[in-house]
């Protein structure tokens, strides 16, 4: 197996964070657990005993590392880093060839993790922009023990707007800024903010800024690339690895990765994301026309989910395990007559074809 990477080399560029509900093999890579949560809006917080399934971080790092020594004493699989790969694959007699900055390279199957060289906003529903810093205070400021999901200081009126901090110790924390919007957001754009959330945090104390990450996900992909025929697969952000309502991936990723293993392993080809259940990809649709439609209810929306159902079960449904008993309660806790509004005109947005005479 040959993994083609185009970066040269690995840097500690981002985080992956989610709800633990058992144990993984990534146990040994968890930076840091939060048994605590809030989320702010509007001068209320609510917060959220999550102790039973604690909320975990996995820096980019020492994951990339993880992998590299794992691929490093495999017989079976190399990582080609710094290789590029021009245009898309061709089907050829015995499999498929693809042209890289090392030359043609063939394969009897391929997986495609690539996005699109191209994005257009129209290609998903909303999307997701973050700007976050590591930052060190001079002074202590934080309980290591709670992370701030969601806390909706700065309302927006065309996007929904809210900062995550994820504090390690008293001085030291994740501080990042997050937009919901229409179209992406570049890192430009999303600096005001990220700086005021630090300042304002600081209260006047100097700090210091250890590290930038940020980056841009779709929520809601309107259509996916299509497969290019037996024995290719596509994955990634842009192929439905991200829960479309929150941009959670890392753990939906990993159950594709085992899929895809196992597939291989069997002698077929890997298949692509799995398609979200039915109710789940209905109810994820019309919260993100929602948010999309009436940015301003988003933080009221989210304090609804969390301060009027048992938190467990919302932290269920975003973890991609909410029974249906979770996603009925949940859909209770949401105003009524705003969700049918936004579904009765998504179906009057829908054209209708009349049939012509012949």
């Amino acid at each position: 197996m040959l993994i083609l990477e185009e970066r040269t080399d690995y840097s500690n560029d981002r985080t992956w964070c989610f709800w633990r509900f058992a144990p993984h093999r990534f146990e040994h890579l968890v930076s840091h657990a939060w048994p605590k949560m809030t989320i702010r809006a509007k001068g209320r917080t609510i917060s959220v005993d999550c102790n039973l399934t604690p909320y975990q971080m996995i820096e980019a790092l020492p994951f990339y590392h993880a992998a590299q020594d794992a691929i490093s004493r495999s017989c079976d699989v190399e990582l080609a880093l710094g290789t590029s790969v021009s245009g898309e694959p061709k089907k050829v007699a015995n499999g498929w060839q693809v042209q890289t900055s090392r030359g043609v390279v063939s394969a009897s199957m391929i997986v495609d993790t690539r996005p699109p060289r191209s994005r257009h906003p129209s290609d998903a529903t909303l999307w997701q922009s973050f700007s976050g810093q590591e930052v060190i205070f001079d002074k202590p400021i934080f309980d290591p023990c709670v992370a701030d999901l969601m806390d909706f200081a700065d309302p927006r009126i065309d996007d929904v707007l809210f900062h995550y901090v994820l504090p390690f110790t008293p001085q030291r924390a994740l501080v990042e800024t997050t937009v919901f919007g229409p179209k992406p957001v570049p890192i430009s754009g999303l600096l005001s903010a990220q700086e005021a959330a630090v300042v304002r945090l600081a209260g006047g104390a100097p700090f210091q800024v250890l590290r930038a990450e940020s980056g841009v996900l779709p929520m809601g992909m309107i259509a996916h690339l299509p497969s290019l025929g037996p024995g290719h697969s596509r994955a990634g952000l842009m192929s439905g690895a991200a829960r479309p309502s929150t941009g959670y991936a890392f753990q939906r990723i990993q159950k594709w990765a085992d899929e895809a293993a196992t597939a291989i392993g069997n002698g077929d080809a890997p298949c692509g994301h799995q398609k979200d259940p039915a109710l789940c990809k209905a109810m994820d649709r019309l919260f993100l026309r929602v948010m999309r439609g009436h940015p301003g209810r988003a933080p009221d929306l989210f304090m609804r989910m969390f301060g009027n159902a048992d938190p467990a079960r919302v932290i269920r449904f975003l973890s991609d395990r909410g029974s249906l008993i979770d996603c009925a309660i949940i859909g209770a806790t949401l105003p009524l007559p705003l969700f049918l509004g936004e579904m009765f005109k998504n179906m009057a947005d829908i054209p209708v074809r009349v049939p012509q005479p012949t």
